[in-house]
C-alpha cells in the first residue's frame, strides 16, 4: 500500500504540489507585468478561489489554481486579484467545449469531475483501456465542466428534491471501491531515501562520505534539512514517481532498479543526495478505502442523482408476479413500492422497498427473476404491488 511521507513537511519539501500532477513542467516564478502565464507559474488571482478551481488571473488569462499562497499585496497590488497562487494556463474555451482525449488520475471513472493541468476542470465522458499515451494516469475522453453543464438541462425542482438524497450503504461503497481498484492499471513504485542540504558542495561532501563507507542513514540524520525523513535515516517509503518534484523524480528513476546517485540533484527546495533502495510494479499503491470513502460516497450520490428513473414495465418485458399465497394466508394487506437498478438485462439490485416489511421477501424474489432490456447505461425503475 502506498505509504505517505513521514510528515506533511516531507510532502511539502518534495512534492511541491506535484502529487499526481503527471505533467513534469518545471516551476517558474511569475511576476505580474512579465507577460503571459507559462505552463506553470505563480500569478495573482481573486480571493476565495480554492486549489483545483478555475479562475481568471490578473491579466485576463483563464487558469487552474494549483497552490494558494495567500494574500501578497507586494506582488499582487491589484485589490481585485490580491492572492498569489501557483497556477497553470488553460487551453482555449473553443478547444475545451468539445470532447477530447486527456490524461486523468488512475481510478477515475465516467461521470467524475477532475482538474487537469493545462486543460482545467473537466467532466469525464469515458475512460479508455490501458494505452501508451499517459505515462502517469489513464487516458479518457473529457469535456470542460462548463461546457458539459451548458449542454445538460438542469433538473426540475421536483426532480432535484427526490434525487440523490439516499446515502450510499457501506456495501455499495465497498463494491465501488473494488471496481475502482480492479480498473486501475498497475503502476511502478519506488522506495527511496534522500538527504536535503542547502548547497551543491554540501551534497557532494555527503556523497563522498557515503562512498567512503559512512552509513547513509547516519549522514542523513546528521546533515539533512528535511526533519520528516531525517528521523528515519532519509527514508521516504514507497511512492510513485509523480509524487515527487519532477527533477527529483527524473534523478530517482535513472537509478532504477537501485543505487546511490553519483551527482547531487537540485530542486526548488535545495540539493538532494538520492539513493533508490528498490522498485516494484503493482496495484497496491491504490489508497485504502478509509482514505477515499467520502469521495466514493459523493461519487455514488452524484450517480444516483443523474440516473434515469422509469416505470419498470418500460424496460422489463418479462415480469414475474410475486407469490401472494403467504400474504393471503397471513391476512397481510398493503402496497409495496419497489425501486430497483436495472443493468445488463436484469434487475441488478433492489434499492428500496416501502410498505409492510413482511411482503418484502416475496417482492424481492420476483424482481430478481425479471428479464429486462439491455441498455447502454443503468437505470432506476419503480413498480407498485398491491396485496
Amino acid at each position: 500500500m502506498l505509504r505517505f511521507l513521514a510528515t506533511f513537511l516531507s510532502v511539502a519539501l518534495l512534492a511541491g504540489g506535484a502529487l499526481a500532477r503527471g505533467g513534469g513542467a518545471p516551476i517558474i516564478i511569475f511576476i505580474p507585468g512579465g507577460g503571459p502565464l507559462p505552463p506553470e507559474g505563480n500569478t495573482c488571482i481573486p480571493e476565495g478561489v480554492g486549489s483545483g478551481k478555475e479562475t481568471e488571473s490578473w491579466n485576463g488569462i483563464r487558469v487552474l489554481a494549483r497552490g494558494i499562497h495567500g494574500i501578497d499585496t507586494k506582488r499582487c497590488p491589484d485589490p481585485a486579484f490580491p492572492v498569489l497562487a501557483t497556477a497553470t494556463g488553460l487551453a482555449t474555451q473553443e478547444v475545451r467545449s468539445a470532447p477530447s482525449s486527456q490524461c486523468v488520475p488512475y481510478g477515475s471513472a465516467a461521470g467524475d469531475e477532475v482538474a487537469i493541468d493545462q486543460y482545467g476542470v473537466a467532466k469525464i465522458l469515458s475512460v479508455m483501456s490501458v494505452t501508451s499515451k499517459c505515462q502517469v494516469g489513464a487516458e479518457a475522453m473529457v469535456i470542460s465542466l462548463e461546457a458539459h453543464r451548458a449542454a445538460t438541462p438542469a433538473a426540475s425542482p421536483e426532480t432535484a428534491s427526490t434525487r440523490g438524497s439516499r446515502e450510499p450503504t457501506d456495501a455499495e461503497m465497498q463494491k465501488e471501491y473494488e471496481r475502482l481498484v480492479a480498473s486501475a492499471a498497475p503502476v511502478k513504485e519506488y522506495r527511496v531515501r534522500h538527504i536535503l542540504v542547502r548547497t551543491k558542495e554540501e551534497a557532494v561532501a555527503a556523497i563522498e562520505e557515503i562512498r567512503g563507507g559512512k552509513d547513509f542513514a547516519e549522514v542523513a540524520a546528521r546533515v539533512s534539512l528535511d526533519p520528516g525523513s531525517r528521523i528515519n535515516g532519509g527514508d521516504l517509503g514507497w511512492n510513485t514517481a509523480s509524487s515527487f518534484d519532477p527533477d527529483f523524480s527524473k534523478a530517482m528513476v535513472r537509478l532504477d532498479p537501485e543505487g546511490l546517485s553519483q551527482q547531487p540533484t537540485k530542486t526548488p527546495f535545495g540539493w538532494h543526495v538520492i539513493e533508490l533502495l528498490a522498485s516494484k510494479i503493482g496495484k497496491d499503491s491504490f489508497p485504502p478505502l478509509a482514505s477515499v470513502k467520502q469521495r466514493i460516497a459523493e461519487r455514488l450520490k452524484s450517480a444516483q442523482a443523474s440516473e434515469l428513473r422509469v416505470p419498470a414495465k418500460a424496460v422489463c418485458r418479462q415480469m414475474v408476479t410475486p407469490d401472494v399465497s403467504a400474504a393471503a394466508s397471513g391476512g397481510i394487506k398493503g402496497t409495496v413500492v419497489a425501486e430497483m437498478r436495472v443493468e445488463n438485462g436484469k434487475v441488478a439490485e433492489v434499492v428500496s422497498l416501502t410498505g409492510p416489511s413482511a411482503l418484502h421477501p416475496m417482492v424481492t424474489e420476483a424482481l430478481l427473476k425479471y428479464g429486462c432490456d439491455r441498455l447502454d447505461r443503468p437505470v432506476l425503475a419503480t413498480q407498485s404491488f398491491e396485496f
